[in-house]
């Protein structure tokens, strides 16, 4: 009886385990419950690092759409973004200009995007 009782915590630490490496590596997921007219997007920070995410929402391309706003993400919490129906743009980087150094990436409305 008492291991059965000290094989489950390890068992749902190891399902938690892959479940956030899986998180970690899957694209745009709609978010549970939600439907296709879902307003905005979930960023979701898998590291315990603090992070900056610049986004831009919108019509238009990634640097034409005329919303943006910073987040501040604290490692383990998340962040949603209210873009209406629109698609979110993000960069990890300081933008110049509207342009992304490192390349902006798109994320559907009523999706989350985990970071790490």
């Amino acid at each position: 009886m008492r291991s059965k009782a000290l094989l489950r915590p390890l068992a749902l630490a190891l399902t938690l385990g892959a479940a956030l490496t899986l998180g970690a590596t899957a694209q745009d997921k709609p978010a549970a419950g939600t439907t296709s007219n879902s307003t905005g997007v979930t960023f979701v920070n898998g590291s315990t690092h603090h992070i900056w995410v610049y986004t831009r929402y919108g019509e238009g391309s990634c640097e034409s759409k005329p919303n943006s706003q910073t987040a501040s993400i604290e490692g383990g919490q998340s962040v949603s973004v209210d873009s209406g129906s629109s698609s979110v743009c993000f960069c990890l980087q300081v933008p110049e200009r509207r342009s992304c150094p490192s390349g902006w990436s798109e994320v559907k409305p009523g999706a989350t995007r985990h970071l790490q």
